[in-house]
């Protein structure tokens, strides 16, 4: 198969990049799902400031006294773009032995994957900023800790209102999954977890029923991913509404085909995406600590 004509190279980048476009769409991303995300336009600068104003206060009002005046103040919240990508490589005797069409979607689909991961690894570290921390390092996770993280984010300085508490959730570890779901359904005397009285099994369900990767928490979706902040055996999951951070997607991503080193009779495909992200409200986050051990039954 050569690559030396027009034809051919637009043929194979609509057979990687269609595949591959699919998956960052697709995928369900439990960390990138649950922030607001922006999306740019084409030619628009590397450094996006979202607007971000204030909380007003409203006062009762005399007769014949003038209101009280509070100035707004817009506050940028800017956010810088970072390039990601991913490059393989195919020799052309690789896929004259392959069904080509199939190779290349599966190419396009892993190529998808490996950054959607590097996404949710970069969107991880938003988690782990946040300034107030429940649960505690080295202790199993319990659902207490989400609880507490309800609470405070009701009872804050800048309150969520009860609309706002719709856009909330819990982005959880499988090992603290585990945890919560022991606590909700103890299995015995040999369980670490069995002094735990059960939960009556209609709010069991209802927490936990769907196994991964949603369960619901009194409207509280619990989300679980394997790309979680570690810190040796401890992880940095959280319960936080959408407006914590901030995702802005500067470019979406594109596919570079180069066959010019032609003594190497192969092909290189160049995946880039340009996107970037920020802390917007730390009040509106919390970070839970919880062991992060595999358990072994």
């Amino acid at each position: 198969m050569p690559f030396t004509t027009t034809q051919t190279i637009v043929n194979l980048q609509e057979k990687v990049i269609g595949p591959a476009r699919l998956t960052l769409k697709d995928d369900v991303l439990a960390i990138k799902g649950s922030f607001r995300i922006e999306r740019g336009r084409a030619g628009m600068d590397d450094t996006y400031n979202s607007p971000k104003l204030p909380g007003v206060t409203a006062f009762g009002l005399s007769e014949g006294v003038d209101m009280t005046t509070e100035t707004l103040v817009d506050s940028n919240v800017a956010v810088s773009a970072t390039e990601v990508g991913v490059s393989v490589e195919m020799t052309n005797k690789m896929l004259r032995t392959v069904n080509r069409d199939t190779f290349l979607r599966n190419a396009g689909k892993a190529m998808g994957s490996a950054i959607n991961v590097k996404q949710e690894q970069d969107y991880a570290t938003l988690i782990d900023g946040f300034g107030t921390v429940v649960g505690l390092d080295g202790a199993a996770a319990v659902i207490g800790s989400l609880s507490a993280g309800l609470t405070q984010l009701r009872s804050n300085t800048e309150p969520l209102s009860p609309a706002m508490m719709m856009q909330v959730s819990s982005v959880i570890s499988p090992a603290m999954w585990h945890d919560i779901a022991q606590q909700l359904f103890p299995t015995g005397s040999g369980d670490s977890h069995a002094p735990f009285t059960p939960t009556p099994a209609s709010i069991a369900e209802r927490t936990f029923g769907s196994y991964m990767p949603v369960g619901n928490y009194f409207g509280t979706p619990i989300k679980v991913s394997t790309n979680l902040v570690k810190a040796t055996n401890d992880v940095r999951a959280g319960v936080f509404h959408r407006t914590a951070g901030l995702i802005y997607e500067f470019m979406p991503v594109e596919l570079d085909i180069d066959d010019s080193d032609k003594s190497m009779r192969s092909v290189e495909l160049n995946m880039v995406i340009d996107y970037g992200f920020v802390e917007e409200n730390d009040g509106f986050g919390r970070e839970w600590d919880a062991d992060d051990v595999n358990p072994t039954s």
